[in-house]
């Protein structure tokens, strides 16, 4: 006759989560700019240096002004 498994909780016994368990929120995108390949970060849509030139598409601040797309 066999034994019924053992199962584990997602806590340790102190009550706390283990740390591959905690969700992890990402508060920053990362970006490459379309002409010179240079990643840019991006803490929210109004941060300068990564210049939004279409959908899913960015330049930095250096491209988008070689390119006429910023003054």
């Amino acid at each position: 006759m066999s034994s019924p498994a053992v199962q584990t909780s997602p806590q340790e016994l102190d009550g706390t989560p283990r740390p591959s368990e905690v969700p992890s929120t990402p508060n920053f995108d990362v970006v490459r700019c379309s002409r010179c390949q240079q990643s840019l970060s991006r803490a929210d849509h109004t941060t300068p240096g990564a210049v939004q030139c279409g959908m899913n598409s960015y330049y930095c601040t250096r491209c988008a002004t070689k390119v006429g797309f910023v003054r």
